[in-house]
């Protein structure tokens, strides 16, 4: 648990309502296993006098991790620690292009079809790259998903020649299992960059996220014959996410 002095020192510098800095304050001591499943979590009192803070506050925040299934109170007992839903899922951050394929083949592809437009610019993304841009790209908004769960929002840009030439894939799959297929395309360079944001509007709705919630934004690229012919920013909620290395890999 936190050291007293170090959270009324965080919390004193957060805009954020009392009530939602304990929240979070809570769900990381559920996350690094501080607070175990099955454990009863310490009582009202005990808290109370750890944060400084009111009875009224901390029901509040245990009210959050209550309204998310993440603690349950039971009647003369106390508060105990409940079973994620979606700890039977995770996912593995890929690593290679071919990670990246087979990832992309287990997730189902819901369109935004809106959104779909043709653009003549990539965003700006901060990558080593060596190809040049395609005269036109095919923007798309995607929901992936798993058993039902929400797991990506990504924005998409495919190589608007490519598209056409296999519309009807693209508009059914993951754009990287679609590229992995196309007969005689070899990638010749992909380079990816992970970072920790937080969820815009439309990326915490189709998530299932509160606005500001932290997400893992994996932004990537593909080229073939000198030329970038994939981009995709992505946004995964960080519950599911995981990133296992080899450090001895080469």
């Amino acid at each position: 648990m936190s050291d007293p002095s170090s959270s009324q020192t965080a919390m004193s510098r957060s805009r954020q309502p009392l009530y939602l800095q304990l929240a979070t304050e809570f769900q990381r001591n559920l996350d690094v296993g501080v607070w175990p499943v099955g454990h009863q979590i310490p009582p009202l009192e005990e808290l109370m006098q750890t944060y400084k803070v009111s009875r009224m506050t901390l029901r509040n925040a245990l009210g959050v991790l209550e309204a998310d299934g993440l603690i349950s109170r039971v009647r003369g007992k106390g508060t105990f620690v409940e079973k994620r839903k979606h700890d039977a899922y995770s996912l593995n951050i890929p690593t290679s292009w071919d990670e990246t394929v087979a990832l992309s083949d287990v997730l189902g592809t819901h369109r935004f079809v809106e959104s779909e437009r043709t653009v003549k610019q990539l965003p700006a993304f901060n990558m080593v790259c060596k190809g040049t841009p395609a005269p036109a790209y095919q923007h798309l908004r995607r929901l992936h998903s798993s058993d039902g769960v929400p797991y990506c929002y990504s924005e998409v840009y495919v190589d608007n020649a490519l598209f056409k030439q296999h519309k009807r894939a693209f508009l059914k799959q993951a754009a990287a299992s679609v590229i992995a297929r196309v007969p005689g395309l070899k990638i010749s360079e992909s380079r990816q960059h992970l970072a920790i944001i937080n969820a815009g509007f439309e990326s915490a709705n189709v998530l299932l996220l509160r606005p500001g919630e932290s997400v893992a934004e994996v932004t990537r690229f593909a080229c073939a014959n000198g030329v970038i012919i994939y981009y995709a920013r992505l946004e995964f909620p960080t519950k599911f996410v995981k990133l296992e290395l080899d450090l001895l890999a080469r």
